[in-house]
């Protein structure tokens, strides 16, 4: 057997990569207490990959849970759109968890009878499905794949439908939000989110950086909700998307010390609802950073210090998507035996081919605008997001260049979707400078952690 550990670097996903790709593939993948053990073969494509693996004694052979990655479903409907959803298609490939997406339509035909996981990202799930989408039966499906045994994640909107206190929401968290449909009075920024619970905090410090916009923010845990993180400090306000800055006050007086993250384990409602976006990764932090942070210090330390800060966010290897992992293992979505893949009810509609031609023809254009508009910022600034514009286009063409073929199908359908979605918005007309380059740098990191996927994948193939 070998043993594939997180230590030295906890930030590392390729590890869990290589682990939910090889239990995908049939091999026998076990969770440990500090990563995954599997056959000895293992260690043979995590050498390949540049990752360490061990040999693990014959006497911790059956140490650890079997697990097979979950059959998941991520909700991509009218009321969740481009890019709330996109942030979570970024955060499940960066972990080697491939999922299909269900519109309202699809939710109430029956996609979920092939799903052991439905994840609802932000959005307007906060009225309830039923009537953001104007359609019939998704939140009676939803409610039914919860009472068999299906598990849920909700980010923002997501939490708040689990949550109780409005019409239409599922109250399988049995709490009531301080604010429930006047949702705005929180505001948007980066906040330091204090994980309570063991199981959640798993391989994490105590506490995680985490985008917030306008999530619920709970008084207590009730009779049937689990408090697992809390806010704890304010770290900066944000203007990006949303012109709704929170500021420290307003976070002392009603958010610090509240709880951020609930679970609920009752029968019929193993849900995890995260108040902040834990699948926001640090591409968007780095932006809220840029907006802020980087506008106030660059006349202070320089280019070369901002510089380094800009560059140095993580890509693919975001701390904040192990909250998500953590929690999924948490729920037992990775406990079903004998299945695995995708959800395997078929989608209403064919999805578009993977046509990266189309979105170079909309990336590239795009990028040349945004350079074109820098020249109405302070030209400190001006010249480093031009650096980034730069480091941008080379990342971009890089991966364009080293896609070939894609050995999960599943995987470029729904790499197709989200890219048509992409292209969509980069059509849409201009935002701001730094949202525009969120919108950019989107595409490349959904490619980035695709690619990745396929990499593994061979390898996997060709040394298991």
């Amino acid at each position: 057997m070998s043993r594939l550990s997180w230590a030295p670097r906890a930030d590392a996903l390729s590890t869990a990569v290589l682990a939910h790709r090889a239990a995908a593939h049939g091999h026998a993948i076990r969770v440990t207490s500090d990563g995954y053990a599997g056959p000895a073969s293992l260690a043979a494509a995590a050498r390949a990959l540049g990752l360490q693996a061990a040999s693990l004694p014959a006497a911790q052979a059956d140490a650890g849970k079997s697990i097979m990655p979950p059959r998941i479903v991520l909700y991509c409907g009218a009321a969740i759109g481009y890019p709330y959803y996109a942030y979570y298609s970024h955060c499940l490939w960066s972990l080697g968890l491939p999922y299909r997406r269900a519109s309202a339509a699809d939710i109430a035909g029956g996609i979920l009878d092939g799903a052991d996981l439905l994840i609802l990202p932000g959005g307007f799930a906060t009225w309830g499905l039923d009537r953001a989408e104007n359609a019939e039966g998704v939140d009676d499906a939803i409610r039914a794949f919860l009472a068999r045994g299906g598990a849920g994640i909700g980010s923002c909107g997501g939490a708040y439908y689990f949550s109780q206190g409005r019409p239409h929401w599922l109250g399988l968290l049995d709490a009531k939000p301080r604010y429930t449909h006047e949702y705005l009075y929180t505001g948007a920024g980066l906040l330091n989110v204090r994980l309570d619970d063991p199981a959640l905090r798993r391989d994490l410090p105590e506490t995680l950086e985490l985008a917030y916009y306008h999530g619920p923010v709970y008084e207590s845990a009730q009779r049937r909700a689990r408090a697992c993180g809390s806010f704890e400090s304010h770290i900066m306000s944000t203007r990006l998307f949303i012109d709704n800055p929170l500021d420290a006050d307003r976070f002392g007086a009603i958010m610090q010390d509240r709880v951020a993250v609930l679970a609920g384990d009752a029968p019929g409602g193993r849900v995890v609802g995260f108040s902040p976006h834990p699948e926001m990764g640090e591409f968007l932090r780095k932006a809220m950073a840029l907006d802020g942070y980087v506008r106030k210090y660059l006349p202070i330390r320089g280019r070369k210090t901002m510089d380094e800060t800009l560059r140095f966010y993580a890509k693919e290897d975001c701390l904040s998507f192990r909250l998500v992992l953590n929690a999924a293992l948490m729920l037992g979505a990775f406990d079903a035996p004998g299945r695995g893949g995708a959800a395997s009810v078929a989608a209403s509609q064919a999805p578009p081919r993977l046509d990266l031609q189309r979105m170079n023809q909309a990336w590239r254009p795009a990028v040349d605008s945004l350079a074109s508009r820098l020249s109405h910022e302070e030209p400190e600034l001006s010249d480093l997001m031009g650096g980034m514009l730069d480091a941008l286009r080379a990342e971009w063409e890089s991966l364009v260049a080293a896609v070939q073929d894609w050995p999960d199908e599943a995987l470029a359908d729904e790499l197709g979707y989200v890219l048509e979605d992409a292209v969509l918005a980069l059509e849409a007309p201009p935002r701001r400078a730094v949202e525009m380059l969120v919108l950019l740098e989107l595409p490349v990191r959904l490619l980035a952690a695709a690619a990745r996927i396929a990499r593994v994948d061979r390898v996997v193939k060709e040394s298991m």
